[in-house]
């Protein structure tokens, strides 16, 4: 039982392995989806750009127009390579992010395809209970398993070894059969000249009972492996006393973070969807001539700061849910990973 035992213990290892490599592929698949939304954002920003310095350039080879300034050429051209340079590092930012996974999947640096996440990521709220986590955490997670395991594996060795602080009394019993001869082989009919042959008789036979007793002086050795055992026990409980309260502890950290992660995408939300309106009316009196392009380069950066800011805080909430699950012990069952013997 104690080798079965410490079997479990060495599977646990793999099983808290299989685990961190979950969240692993699951953490760079968001980080790739979020470099693919900041990547697109860029270009988008980079394109604006690039329109509006036309725009800029056309009205300034035409000498200018009501509330047109030379600088705003210069400035719309200025936003425009910002922008370009910005998507250029963003791209090279977005390969690194899919080598990452590539080498979690343990696949090819180049194949000649691109990975590209497909699913997104969740916006709805998330509401988990708090008791309901706490015992999925303090059940599933793999190091109260091992700790449990740990202190079943001591209480084992603990009867073992309180055998060796006992008396032993063995009763023993014996039969033989003899043979005697002064060859090994001999086909003369004289007693004693085959030695096989006096065995097969089954003439010299003999038995014995009998009872054995032992008692070591002192048991010095058997107390102090018994001592070190209830010693070891102690301290592992000790232990896991105090891995249940650091877990659940991790789990309260993990629902601040849920609601606060929840509540900076929100914010975020309104002020993209704020930056996007401004872009918008900015737009409409330039295009009236009441409004300076400087303004509107100003909100169209604005707009683009707002959209990465929320797919960033987006994808935060969504990782939040992720170590949600993983401090709960529940992210392998929610990805449909399961390990047999």
């Amino acid at each position: 039982m104690i080798a079965r035992i410490n079997q479990d213990l060495a599977l646990t290892d793999l099983e808290s392995n299989v685990n961190n490599l979950a969240k692993d592929i699951e953490d760079a698949y968001w980080e790739l989806y979020l470099q693919y939304r900041i990547y697109d954002t860029i270009v988008a920003a980079r394109n604006s750009s690039l329109r509006t310095w036309r725009d800029a350039k056309r009205k300034l080879e035409i000498g200018g127009v009501p509330g047109f300034n030379v600088e705003d050429e210069a400035q719309a051209r200025d936003q425009y390579f910002n922008q370009k340079a910005l998507s250029q590092r963003t791209l090279s930012e977005l390969y690194k992010s899919e080598s990452a996974l590539r080498r979690l999947l343990a696949m090819p640096v180049n194949d000649g395809t691109i990975i590209r996440p497909s699913d997104e990521p969740i916006t709805a709220m998330l509401q988990p209970d708090w008791a309901h986590s706490v015992a999925e955490a303090l059940t599933h997670r793999v190091e109260i398993r091992r700790h449990k395991w740990n202190i079943k594996s001591l209480e084992l060795q603990q009867r073992a070894a309180q055998n060796l602080v006992r008396p032993r009394l063995d009763f023993v019993a014996s039969y033989d059969i003899n043979g005697f001869g002064d060859d090994l082989l001999d086909y003369d009919d004289q007693p004693l000249s085959s030695l096989y042959g006096n065995m097969v008789d089954g003439q010299q036979t003999g038995w014995g009972l009998g009872f054995t007793f032992q008692l070591p002086i002192g048991l010095r050795q058997a107390k102090t492996q018994l001592l070190n055992i209830e010693l070891r026990m102690a301290k592992a409980r000790e232990v896991l006393q105090a891995q249940e309260l650091e877990i659940a502890h991790e789990v309260g950290n993990a629902f601040q973070d849920l609601a606060e992660k929840y509540v900076t995408a929100q914010t975020y939300f309104n002020r993209r969807k704020a930056a996007k309106d401004r872009v918008e009316l900015f737009q409409k009196k330039l295009e009236a001539g009441t409004q300076t392009l400087d303004l509107v380069l100003r909100a169209q950066s604005s707009l683009a700061d707002a959209e990465v800011e929320y797919f960033r805080s987006l994808v935060a909430y969504n990782q939040a849910i992720l170590n949600l699950y993983y401090r709960t012990g529940t992210l392998m069952q929610n990805n449909n990973v399961f390990m047999a013997e």
